[in-house]
């Protein structure tokens, strides 16, 4: 069966950071470009958002707390509480962590959480030239709030992915086309020996690697923006398994969510990045029919107060 694609939401300008909340059926997304956080409601199709003070790269609830939250400000972690209700706007409570201090114009991307509750996030470089400077990092921020620079001379931080069963965590600097495996130590959280798993250059591919996801069989899900598609890779083999065609060119991110966690919600932008194109990109998608699961999405762990 060929794969359903459904438009989930009407279009934003740069849709970014799908998160699948399962136990409120929800997926939870941002608007980077129009400084907005978005919860859509499956069951009811609703959806509710709401404006912060700066552009935020992600929204990741947090274990234990309900409606808080983690989003990005800037070089910021913070901490916000959201009723998602239409009415009252979210809070900042306070920030978790600062990055990148001699970089000031740098700014956090992507973020995930692992199966301990500990948060992966990376800055982009002011300048994303490929001939600029590679001045982000790579950063670990646990429970307790001590962040730890993992890796540094990025340009680009984007997708991340995680295999316990691999021990292998999955990254994604989208200006060198490609996605990088490290070694994982799932106690400590440390990452070591990167390495390339797949290579768009190396395999003819167009594009740019943006945002990604991993499924139970371990494969990447990776959207590429430039190009109207999301790539299925198998890591371990370097092989690309499939291409699922999507209705605009610029593809951002991707997260498996619904009920039984085996429909792609991928979302899409609406920004001038080697010209800007018509709507409807910026649509949210809901895909199925892939004949694939993903894991259950993390939420990161706060413990101290």
């Amino acid at each position: 069966m060929a794969p359903v694609v459904v438009e989930i939401l009407d279009p934003l300008t740069l849709g970014e950071g799908p998160h699948w909340h399962s136990e409120e059926n929800a997926l939870y997304l941002v608007d980077v470009e129009n400084y907005e956080i978005i919860k859509y409601e499956k069951t009811t199709r609703k959806h509710f958002t709401a404006k912060l003070e700066e552009k935020p790269h992600f929204i990741l609830p947090i274990e234990g707390k309900k409606n808080h939250f983690l989003v990005t400000q800037g070089r910021r972690v913070v901490e916000i509480e959201w009723l998602a209700n239409g009415e009252d706007p979210p809070r900042i409570l306070r920030t978790i962590t600062e990055v990148d201090h001699e970089y000031p114009k740098n700014v956090l991307n992507d973020g995930k959480a692992d199966s301990l509750g500990r948060l992966y996030t990376g800055t982009i470089t002011d300048n994303i030239d490929p001939d600029s400077p590679k001045t982000g990092s790579l950063y670990r921020i646990d429970p307790d709030g001590t962040t730890t620079k993992l890796a540094s001379g990025v340009h680009v931080s984007n997708g991340l992915a995680f295999d316990l069963k691999a021990k292998a965590f999955y990254y994604i600097d989208t200006m060198t086309k490609a996605i990088q495996v490290f070694d994982y130590d799932v106690k400590t959280g440390d990452i070591s020996n990167p390495r390339i798993a797949f290579s768009l250059l190396d395999n003819g591919l167009k594009g740019y690697p943006d945002g990604m996801t991993i499924d139970t069989h371990g494969n990447l899900w990776v959207a590429v923006i430039g190009q109207s598609h999301v790539l299925k890779i198998d890591p371990r083999k370097k092989k690309l398994l499939d291409t699922i065609e999507m209705p605009v060119p610029q593809v951002t991110s991707a997260t498996f969510g619904g009920p039984n966690l085996d429909i792609l919600y991928v979302t899409t932008a609406c920004v001038e990045f080697e010209g800007k194109p018509d709507r409807p990109s910026g649509t949210t998608y809901a895909v199925s029919g892939l004949s694939a699961k993903g894991h259950p999405n993390l939420k990161v762990r706060v413990d101290y107060n």
